[in-house]
């Protein structure tokens, strides 16, 4: 059984016992990189601070967003009397700047107005903001889990995560995919839902891009991709379990490679100059 927490704020979350798969599936490179992900702190990227604002709007609705976030007013400089007097005023409020390459405001807003065409995030009603950011407690493999959901429909057996991305191309979502690890959180996250629900959940990833039109595109993980990423999730928790219990994380040993040329190198003077013709 598993124990299903509807709209916990990230805080309460992150202090709940339980492994989380973005730790978890390091100790696939060893027990220590696992390790040093728990200790890392992370220096939000300005693409990473937009994704966050657009959860919080999206899945949380507007008066959680209007809370915690607030537009900068045009023409204010924040290194000015006026503008410290101004950022002061707003207490803890996330600032979030208009224009600019990325036009973190604009870019928020126009994210959440293009994913507001599907059905899944055209609701703000109560029931809506229930099924968001739903944490979900359970044991897997012996080890006590915890995963915290974007969106959860029970009753069509589905699991959703919102990113944000440069491309929804196909190809590079797909190396994106593979590169993090997010066919690892796929697998997670579908088994936690399963085991606080009962029943199989399809997961589909809800892709839009963070430059105007904000293109959105679905990705549903198939058959393969699920049962493979399972199986690197119950590999990871059985080595998991297993340092635990010897109280050791070492570090991989070192590797020996082959380096050689890619196929796309051509080697040196496999390609004639062209001769000038001096006549």
């Amino acid at each position: 059984m598993a124990e299903v927490v509807y709209n916990q704020n990230e805080f309460d979350y992150r202090r709940e016992e339980g492994v989380n798969q973005s730790s978890l599936k390091k100790i696939l490179d060893s027990p220590a990189h696992f390790q040093a992900a728990l200790k890392s702190r992370i220096i939000p990227t300005p693409a990473m601070e937009m994704g966050t604002a657009l959860h919080c709007l999206s899945l949380d609705g507007e008066d959680a967003f209007n809370a915690q976030y607030i537009k900068k007013p045009d023409g204010i400089k924040l290194n000015t009397k006026e503008g410290r007097e101004w950022k002061e005023g707003v207490g803890r409020k996330k600032i979030l700047a208009v224009g600019g390459k990325d036009d973190p405001w604009g870019s928020v807003q126009g994210m959440a107005s293009s994913l507001s065409r599907l059905e899944y995030y055209n609701n703000t009603g109560p029931e809506y903001i229930k099924r968001n950011e739903v944490s979900i407690y359970w044991e897997w493999e012996g080890v006590k889990c915890k995963a915290r959901l974007d969106s959860v429909l029970v009753d069509e057996g589905i699991v959703i995560d919102l990113k944000t991305t440069d491309s929804v191309d196909v190809d590079l979502f797909t190396k994106k995919v593979l590169g993090l690890g997010y066919d690892f959180q796929a697998a997670y996250y579908a088994k936690a839902a399963q085991m606080a629900y009962g029943r199989s959940f399809k997961f589909i990833f809800a892709c839009i891009e963070r430059r105007d039109p904000f293109s959105v595109d679905l990705f549903e993980v198939d058959e393969e991709m699920m049962a493979e990423a399972t199986a690197k999730c119950i590999a990871a928790l059985r080595l998991y379990k297993t340092c635990s219990s010897l109280g050791n994380w070492s570090n991989r040993e070192p590797r020996m490679y082959s380096l050689s040329y890619p196929s796309w190198y051509k080697p040196y003077g496999s390609q004639e100059e062209p001769v000038e013709d001096v006549f």
